[in-house]
């Protein structure tokens, strides 16, 4: 059966904004965490506390749908690409990538996804992308660049490492992304997260484990703890499957437009808690992103759907 109940565009778009606002203000908290935590203890300990998270929220589901956890053994590689690419690779080489560069920056990198996600759909031919949507895709990275450019101006040359660090981890995001969609109406999200995590992290964690002993845990305070519980919880495994379910909603192209909205809300937190600077830049850039995502957004509602043949659905 299809796992996925549809919903309306508003509502799977309101979902999108609310995972965008959980990544934008989480990059002040994995850099509180990463300045108390080795970058592979951080990863390895992050890693064991979701997939802990997932089984204990799988197995919680069994209780009221005890199908919900089969699989096809068909969809294993499937299941394994979209590990690999999203735990396995993306979230930690965004992790190091932000340990080296500014987290504007790895915001402001990480958020080029969406132009690598519309090149892997039109590589793949998996969704029609219109002249309108990349129009609009365009119009918001200027505008990110733009919101970016007093910070970029300040720190980007420092980080050169890791710019190109995150940027690859956007590329995986995007790859992630387009990889998890063919799942989604198989497959409880509980599931989709449990499977994909297991695969993806544990032999990252096994990688880890033995450089967990060169950690100071003398200096991790309470401060660093909360922040290191709030990277577990919330960017991943909350954000994340809402991320799954706006996809299996909307599609790829147009659940992607809002990432262009993570280094904005990064910015714009950064100025509630933090007291940074909001000029008059950062106003004009917040504004042409918004537009960008506009244009896209009526664009994408004018192109109609690629055709596709049917999935055929685990029964349950």
């Amino acid at each position: 059966m299809h796992h996925l109940e549809r919903a309306t565009p508003l509502r799977a778009e309101m979902a999108a904004l609310l995972t965008v606002a959980i990544w934008g203000t989480s990059f002040a908290f994995q850099k509180m965490a990463l300045a108390q935590f080795n970058v592979s203890t951080f990863i390895a300990l992050r890693y064991a506390g979701m997939l802990a998270l997932s089984w204990c929220v799988l197995l919680y589901r069994l209780r009221f749908a005890p199908r919900s956890a089969r699989f096809d053994r068909r969809d294993l590689p499937g299941l394994a690409l979209a590990g690999v690419l999203g735990y396995g690779l993306y979230i930690p080489l965004s992790t190091l990538g932000l340990s080296f560069t500014t987290a504007f920056s790895n915001a402001l990198l990480i958020a080029t996804t969406p132009l690598f996600a519309a090149l892997l759909l039109r590589v793949l031919r998996l969704e029609r992308i219109g002249s309108g949507h990349y129009a609009g895709m365009l119009l918001a990275l200027a505008g990110v660049v733009l919101f970016m450019l007093p910070a970029m101006h300040r720190g980007v040359s420092v980080g050169g490492v890791g710019d190109l660090v995150s940027l690859a981890a956007a590329l995986f995001f995007a790859a992630y992304t387009v990889a998890t969609k063919p799942l989604l109406p198989r497959y409880a999200l509980p599931a989709i997260m449990a499977y994909t995590l297991t695969l993806g992290t544990v032999p990252v964690i096994l990688v880890l484990l033995p450089r967990m002993f060169a950690q100071d845990w003398s200096h991790v305070t309470r401060a660093g703890w909360a922040a290191f519980a709030w990277t577990i919880i919330f960017p991943v495994y909350v954000a994340w499957s809402i991320w799954n379910w706006t996809v299996g909603q909307i599609g790829v192209a147009r659940a992607t437009l809002f990432m262009y909205l993570v280094p904005v809300i990064g910015g714009l937190t950064s100025w509630l808690l933090l007291a940074e600077g909001f000029g008059i830049l950062k106003i004009a850039g917040a504004i042409l992103t918004l537009g960008g995502l506009a244009v896209a957004r009526r664009a994408e509602t004018s192109v109609p759907p690629r055709q596709t043949l049917p999935v055929p659905a685990v029964s349950d």
